[in-house]
């Protein structure tokens, strides 16, 4: 039997509704439109990444020059890398990089770029120019200057040209025509940088030290950045025993660049002369924090502590630049030889737990730059070669040997290792005359 629905029905009667038609309408119209921009590619379909940018060559370049405004030398040698990677055929480019190099104390590498540059535009007065800036600070004076005179053969009004052969020819010692030659170069551009600061050089050089200052602030002005300005005032007014002043601009180039050691030293080299042995030895630590792996820093620290007296500590770090030492957190633990002691600072149980790295540095060789460390380890091994501590005797007459190998044409040399060797025979038991019985004292007070 079937029953009756009667009336009812299930499905909801829609009625038409005329805003949602409108609605709809509006969408329809805006798809087709979308769709419309996606064929003609002024609109990214949905979903799609979007490709990264790439930069080109000329927002590197004003980068680079940016950096070196703002005396961040190796940024900008960075930046010009970049640019150079995305054109190579821009020579000047490369003219700029090898500038930035020179002044970031990469002479070598600058030398490569400069060849680079030339080889790429060989009748270009700049090419020449900035080879000839590269050459000089390698030591390779002449093909400086011939590099220098072609570049002002080829522009005579070249003033980085005539500013660079002024630098050379001051190398050169032939002050009159570097004199002429600087004096061209800010003639023909008033505003360079480089023209000022090779004016103060030569001034510096001729010993016209107040002058030079003047010249370098003539620098600073153009370009307020570079801390190598600022230490060439410091050193100036060093010359002219301005010792606060020397000090103020050695802290203004490390505020530009705290990682560079090269203030550090020259701050401790003004205390030093100054006789504050303490504030000279501070800042020569800090530098050890940038680079614990530096022997000179080490053989410097050692002359300080020397120069103070403090005997026990001078041992370890002239040891340490001389015979290569393992160093960690502030202190030498051990120095690569059997005559000195283990330990941080004599401890003799040993150095304290650190979860800093151990570095090991590499002795330096014996040469003329390293002469006064070697001697003056040499002497205060023998100076406390008493007994019980005869011992350091065997390593300190390796060392007589070693200086006299190399430099026994030098008087003083001479006799500074002979007075060791007559300190240790009576450390040994023996003597040398009526004064073998004397205490033994330091036979030479060398100066960093």
């Amino acid at each position: 039997m079937y029953l009756s629905r009667g009336s009812f029905n299930l499905r909801k009667v829609r009625r038409n509704n005329p805003n949602r038609m409108a609605l709809y309408l509006i969408l329809i119209i805006a798809g087709l439109y979308l769709l419309n921009l996606v064929r003609a590619e002024e609109v990214q379909p949905l979903f799609v990444a979007t490709p990264t940018a790439t930069r080109n060559p000329v927002s590197y370049s004003e980068e680079a020059e940016t950096q070196f405004s703002a005396g961040q030398l190796e940024k900008a040698i960075e930046a010009y890398q970049s640019a150079i990677e995305l054109d190579a055929t821009r020579v000047e480019y490369w003219i700029r990089l090898a500038r930035i190099q020179v002044y970031a104390g990469q002479p070598e590498e600058a030398v490569k770029t400069a060849e680079e540059a030339r080889l790429l535009a060989p009748e270009n007065s700049a090419t020449h120019a900035v080879l000839s800036l590269a050459l000089d600070w390698t030591g390779e004076y002449e093909a400086a200057s011939d590099a220098a005179v072609r570049a002002i053969q080829l522009d005579p009004n070249n003033a980085l040209a005539h500013a660079y052969y002024a630098e050379i020819l001051t190398d050169l010692q032939r002050y009159a025509q570097a004199r002429d030659e600087a004096r061209e170069a800010l003639r023909l551009d008033p505003n360079s940088m480089d023209a000022y600061r090779v004016y103060g050089y030569y001034l510096e050089s001729t010993s016209n030290y107040e002058e030079a200052i003047e010249a370098y602030k003539s620098a600073v002005q153009i370009n307020p950045y570079l801390p190598f300005l600022y230490m060439q005032i410091g050193v100036n007014y060093r010359a002219i025993f301005e010792y606060d002043l020397a000090v103020q601009y050695f802290q203004r180039a490390s505020a530009i660049n705290p990682d560079d050691i090269g203030p550090y030293l020259s701050i401790s080299r003004t205390y030093f002369q100054t006789g504050e042995y303490g504030r000279s030895s501070q800042y020569l630590e800090s530098a050890l924090e940038i680079d614990p792996a530096n022997a000179a820093i080490h053989g410097q620290l050692g002359l300080v502590y020397f120069r103070s007296l403090n005997y026990e500590s001078a041992i370890l770090e002239l040891g340490c630049a001389v015979d290569g030492c393992t160093w960690r957190d502030g202190d030498v633990i051990r120095v690569n030889t059997d005559v000195v002691k283990l330990g941080c600072s004599f401890v003799e149980k040993g150095c304290p737990e650190s979860d800093k790295p151990e570095v090991q540095v590499e002795g330096l060789a014996l040469e003329k730059t390293s002469l006064e460390t070697y001697y003056t380890y040499s002497s205060v091994l023998a100076a406390l070669a008493v007994p019980p501590d005869a011992p350091y005797c065997n390593r300190a007459r390796p060392l007589f040997q070693q200086i006299l190998a190399q430099f026994s044409d030098d008087p003083i040399v001479v006799s500074i290792m002979q007075e060791n060797e007559n300190i240790c025979q009576i450390a040994d038991g023996g003597g040398t005359g009526p004064d073998a019985a004397a205490t033994p004292t330091l036979a030479a007070t060398p100066t960093p």
